[in-house]
């Protein structure tokens, strides 16, 4: 599909090729990376296991890292919320069976890391594909044939001799169009008051920014840490009290009738 709308454009210092074909892509980035360029961002309009490899050179997904936090976070909440709970609310146990139990708690453990462990990969995912910068992206990105049946690579901040150094590999590499912003003529720049929105201002950061990640991760351990206080708090000036109006010792650990009654 041709998108007449759309101009084709790239900044001073940006190359960007658009490729019909993926061998042809592929074998570019095999060839910018043999001539020393390896900061480039690839576009396409599905997902290709033959671009990662080109890319990653067979290098596990950081993603994983996240998921693993999560899990560790997730296994150690929900073990740590059923222990808390049954600590705070005794019950009569037979047989003199512990009130913090590890097969009863496997579940509810279980449960919880597979939950968390899916949340930080859902979080991990987004910050790695700076989709949360996606109304941000540079105008070499955009180009609509990149969601539907073209290839894209962008290779940014090249002097001039590089440019055309990756201009010409992209060309004998079976380009079908190589936009070279060195290239581009361009009327003498004015004074003018500077937009956030101006397309120099629209390149995408080369390191995903991680601080969203440090604030959600802060906020997640101030809500539970509140949780388990609020829970103990309630507790203790509420059904504690009430408890011990009745004559419950609700303070020991017994697990035999003898201890519960307050003498």
């Amino acid at each position: 599909m041709s998108a007449p709308f759309y101009e084709s454009t790239a900044q001073n210092g940006t190359v960007k090729g658009v490729f019909e074909h993926l061998d042809s892509l592929v074998n570019a980035i095999d060839k910018l990376e043999k001539s020393g360029i390896k900061d480039y961002m690839v576009m396409s309009p599905l997902p290709r296991h033959d671009l990662e490899e080109a890319i990653y050179k067979g290098r596990p997904s950081p993603v994983r890292w996240f998921t693993m936090t999560g899990a560790i976070f997730g296994g150690t909440m929900g073990f740590s919320l059923a222990s808390i709970t049954h600590l705070n609310w005794p019950m009569i146990i037979p047989a003199g069976k512990p009130l913090v139990s590890i097969p009863a708690f496997i579940v509810i453990t279980f449960e919880s890391t597979v939950l968390w462990g899916c949340l930080f990969t859902l979080l991990g995912m987004i910050l790695l594909t700076r989709l949360h910068t996606a109304g941000k992206l540079q105008v070499e990105v955009c180009d609509p044939r990149f969601s539907d049946d073209k290839f894209g690579l962008v290779i940014n901040d090249l002097p001039r001799n590089r440019a055309d150094d990756a201009s010409k590999i992209l060309s004998d590499e079976g380009a079908m169009e190589v936009v070279n912003g060195w290239s581009i003529e361009r009327e003498a720049p004015k004074d003018r008051v500077f937009d956030e929105h101006s397309p120099e201002s629209l390149v995408e950061p080369d390191e995903p920014d991680t601080s969203l990640l440090a604030k959600l991760t802060l906020a997640v351990t101030i809500f539970v840490i509140a949780s388990f206080l609020g829970v103990k708090m309630l507790h203790q000036y509420t059904v504690a009290q009430e408890l011990g109006n009745n004559n419950y010792n609700y303070k020991s650990g017994a697990v035999a009738p003898s201890y519960r009654t307050v003498k």
